[in-house]
């Protein structure tokens, strides 16, 4: 990187953060917009200025980073300088210089502004903070929002399993060096119902993964160009690679640090969400969960229909990178991530087109979760939604809500992820 666009960047940024001047208790509307300058993209400052967003600032009453469970709290000390990279960004034991066999944990609990490779290894913490979670099973919701309100909602579940990031990743057979396995499965409507895509990766950074699509209409299940991950994904303002900010491989951008600063993310709750463990030793949300509210659910709101009217707007610790494809026909161009600096979390995507203009900007909110007697916490992604100034229009992820009830640690066939599997599960 060249040292002294960091620095001014570094620079520029501090001084951004220096005139923003935000508490909590604060309401920020159109009428006093300027104070959140530096602390959101300019896409969020002016989503708020033309009067489409009010933030509520507000401050976690948790520590967000106590929120681990206890064999990732260990890896903060077990695995500082035990990984680095090699020269194809992929993760290497620092003792053998081969890739690890597993990791348990987050791989770089730690990492200096100065490191080179900084923000391929804040990503990799960013994915890892998946896999410490075990195998996911996430219903949710993908509602579609124009200027004038809803348009439609599809139904859908994410299946994830990880082969590494867990404990009990360890005792996984694993042939085939995965890292994880993962399927969108939609549910509903009716037309739509069955379609599918299946991901494979693989732990070694010079292998692409696979991804696979399932369309009912034919039955039949088509290996996907690793560039489709970037299309939109059944007509929504997200593409398959948006899911957590980015859900892509690591090693198919160029990455660039561009600073470290604090921010106005999104939070589901100035509190932790309770989750129960079931019979069979998952984790689970509860029907108590916030709900998230809308602009066109709230009456009398006069912001845009797909503004969240109830999400708390927290100051948090961000580092800034950018990211550039290195595949031509990635449907993206730039795009800068502002990354939660403790928790590793995507909060903001700003995605531009091959031209380098401004075309919409994906944000995302977090939550603590915490068991009754307080042994089992974590943090998790909350909400997702990408705004697309373009068009005027916006798609929302409801993700664990009322009425979706996520697992964790869930139990999983792993046979669904081989092709045969796949294309049974879809049916």
């Amino acid at each position: 990187m060249n040292k002294g666009l960091g620095l001014s960047c570094v620079l520029l940024c501090a001084a951004s953060w220096a005139f923003a001047d935000v508490s909590p208790g604060d309401r920020i509307d159109k009428t006093n917009g300027e104070r959140i300058q530096g602390l959101v993209p300019d896409s969020v400052l002016n989503w708020v200025k033309k009067g489409d967003f009010i933030l509520e600032i507000q401050e976690l009453d948790y520590v967000p980073r106590d929120y681990f469970p206890d064999f990732a709290r260990e890896s903060f000390e077990k695995n500082f300088g035990r990984y680095d990279l090699d020269e194809n960004d992929g993760i290497i034991d620092t003792e053998t210089g081969r890739a690890p066999k597993h990791i348990v944990g987050l791989p770089f609990p730690k990492v200096e502004t100065e490191d080179p490779g900084l923000p391929q290894k804040i990503m990799y913490n960013a994915l890892y903070m998946q896999y410490i979670l075990g195998n996911l099973r996430f219903p949710f919701a993908s509602i579609y929002l124009g200027r004038s309100g809803f348009e439609r909602e599809v139904g859908a579940v994410w299946q994830q399993a990880a082969l590494d990031g867990h404990s009990g990743a360890r005792d996984m057979p694993n042939p085939d060096g995965i890292e994880k396995y993962a399927i969108l499965l939609v549910r509903r409507p009716f037309d739509l119902a069955g379609t599918a895509v299946m991901l494979w990766r693989y732990r070694d950074p010079r292998k692409q993964d696979s991804s696979f699509g399932y369309v009912p209409a034919i039955r039949r299940v088509r290996r996907m160009s690793p560039a489709n991950r970037s299309d939109a994904f059944l007509g929504s303002d997200f593409s398959v690679d948006d899911a957590n900010g980015y859900d892509g491989k690591i090693t198919a951008f160029e990455w660039k640090f561009l600073g470290r600063q604090e921010m106005l993310a999104p939070a589901l709750s100035p509190g932790p969400v309770r989750i129960v463990q079931k019979d069979e030793g998952e984790w689970e949300t509860t029907k108590d969960i916030p709900a998230v509210t809308f602009g066109y659910q709230k009456e009398g709101w006069q912001g845009a229909s797909w503004a969240p009217t109830n999400l708390a707007w927290v100051k948090r610790p961000a580092y800034l990178f950018e990211m550039i494809p290195k595949d031509p026909y990635y449907n993206y161009g730039p795009q800068t991530l502002w990354v939660e600096a403790e928790i590793f979390g995507c909060a903001y995507k700003v995605i531009h087109d091959k031209s380098g203009a401004y075309w919409k900007t994906f944000f995302s909110s977090a939550m603590a979760c915490e068991s009754d007697d307080g042994k089992m916490r974590f943090i998790s992604l909350a909400t997702q939604q990408a705004v697309d100034d373009r068009s005027d229009h916006s798609s929302v992820i409801e993700d664990a809500s009322p009425r979706h009830l996520w697992h964790f640690f869930a139990e999983m066939d792993m046979n669904d992820f081989s092709l045969a599997g796949f294309q049974r599960f879809c049916r």
